[in-house]
């Protein structure tokens, strides 16, 4: 009779020990109603996910409503959402966490989510460039959200992160209360890009968490078709507003 492995047996059991210590500690709790998920690659429990209202774009043969979004302003070749942003819904208290308690991981694990609904629609992607902040922004919040979205997006497609081909020139003002002609303003030649990097590619993603009236994706995508004039520009969300 073959004989335990002592010092495998003796590592499980630690492991074991430590990551119950941690969960005491640092329990996993559910982002919108704060009681405690099991499966710690969960970030809402499931009975907050049933308030989750999906679109499931991913499964439209028709324009939708995101695509309609961008007719007669730019030339976007696809678009995806993965909800409908309503105030008082389970999206709002995810996006909050999101920008603005330090919740980072919940950019990445939607994005993981937005990955394997759209997989086989985005086989010739060749990269993800998330809207970008400012530096000093970027710097005041810890990490860009769309950037934390454009990285689980990219574990699935396996298609790369690029976070400085678009830049962004100046520190505007939030746009959450602001109208559609306040948007295009305050966004309105607010970004530069990198030419020769951007040249290489065919067919690029913008990436944002939540898409309003569109503004800003307006502004970075007809930045990069001024000089990129043959570049296929497609566009991926977390959320879009009803």
């Amino acid at each position: 009779m073959q004989k335990p492995n002592v010092l495998k047996v003796f590592n499980q059991n630690s492991i074991k020990i430590i990551n119950a210590i941690q969960h005491l500690i640092y329990p996993n709790v559910c982002v919108i109603c704060e009681k405690e998920v099991l499966n710690k690659s969960n970030i809402v429990c499931p009975f907050c996910e049933i308030d989750f209202n999906y679109t499931y774009f991913e499964s439209y043969d028709e324009p939708t409503i995101l695509d309609k979004l961008f007719w007669g302003r730019v030339n976007i070749d696809k678009t995806y959402a993965l909800v409908f942003f309503e105030k008082n819904k389970a999206a709002q208290p995810i996006l909050h966490a999101l920008k603005y308690q330090s919740r980072k991981e919940v950019g990445a694990q939607l994005g993981r989510i937005i990955g394997k609904r759209i997989e086989s629609n985005y086989k010739d992607l060749d990269a993800l460039i998330p809207v970008p902040i400012h530096p000093k922004k970027k710097f005041l919040r810890g990490y860009n959200q769309s950037e934390m979205i454009a990285n689980g997006i990219s574990q699935v497609l396996e298609v790369p992160v690029y976070n400085n081909l678009v830049v962004k020139k100046e520190n505007t003002s939030s746009q959450t209360t602001m109208g559609k002609n306040l948007r295009w303003n305050n966004v309105q030649d607010q970004f530069i890009w990198d030419k020769r990097k951007l040249e290489k590619f065919r067919h690029v993603a913008i990436v944002d968490d939540v898409v309003t009236t569109g503004a800003t994706i307006e502004s970075i995508a007809k930045s990069i078709l001024t000089q990129v004039k043959d570049i296929k520009i497609s566009v991926i969300s977390l959320a879009i507003t009803k």
